[in-house]
């Protein structure tokens, strides 16, 4: 009896010897499992992270007629080359090994409708996978694009700051921003747009951002159209999809104040 007493109350002196982490311990720098945080130029959505699960869209081939829906099939441009003798070369920009494939999930349907409104909040949730009077490229289409006898000018409008873009982006970085369609960002973006394009309103505009998951390129798009041109392709992927693919980066100018 005694020695069962003694192994009882030996067993509570050793538990209250024991020190709980203090709320927000495993979060602190310098500890075990310090919190990581991803710098980002505005609040996160409640989208903001896609965990496992995430739908992965089929690619739809370039001839495939619009859904019962109405939504326009992605674009998607053929191969040029057997993709195991992909390499990068004095030609441009080295091209995904794999040329029937998308990158960063650049084609989820999120079920999220088209809208011809701008997006004025919570900039990196799901986007849409078309919108009305632009037409959505994947990392293979644009591939394609760049190597056309016209390829397009591209548009990077992140935000933020970035030293490096996709080769050849000029980087607006407040046109997907703003209150309204005619505000003064609209004012600033048309003249920023013709002066790029040299007053020609078809040449043809690829606008991206981070991923297909910010609105800001939407927005950017909306706009272009809205000043009337007329050749305006959306790069939902954006950056994401292009390292993906493994694709090089280049040095970006800062944007235009």
């Amino acid at each position: 009896m005694s020695r069962n007493i003694l192994a009882v109350a030996s067993s509570l002196i050793l538990s209250g010897c024991i020190v709980q982490a203090p709320p927000g311990y495993w979060g602190r720098p310098g500890t075990p499992y310090p919190q990581a945080y991803y710098p980002q130029a505005y609040p996160p959505g409640p989208y903001a992270q896609s965990g496992p699960g995430t739908p992965v869209a089929i690619p739809v081939a370039a001839n495939q007629q619009p859904s019962e829906t109405g939504s326009p099939p992605l674009a998607f441009a053929p191969p040029t080359q057997d993709p195991a003798q992909s390499q990068s070369g004095d030609d441009g920009p080295a091209e995904p090994r794999n040329m029937r494939a998308t990158f960063a999930d650049e084609t989820v349907d999120y079920g999220v409708p088209p809208t011809n409104t701008l997006h004025l909040h919570d900039f990196d949730a799901p986007t849409p996978t078309h919108i009305e009077g632009a037409r959505t490229v994947t990392t293979i289409a644009l591939q394609g694009m760049l190597k056309s006898e016209r390829p397009p000018l591209l548009i990077d409008v992140i935000g933020g700051q970035q030293s490096i873009s996709l080769p050849n982006a000029v980087w607006l970085r407040d046109a997907g921003v703003g209150r309204h369609i005619d505000d003064d960002v609209q004012a600033w973006f048309d003249y920023q747009l013709l002066h790029l394009t040299n007053q020609d309103k078809s040449y043809p505009l690829v606008i991206f951002c981070a991923s297909r998951m910010c609105w800001l390129a939407h927005n950017a798009i909306l706009r272009a159209l809205d000043l009337g041109f007329t050749e305006v392709y959306w790069y939902r992927g954006g950056r994401d999809a292009w390292q993906a693919a493994g694709l090089p980066m280049a040095p970006v100018a800062p944007p235009p104040s």
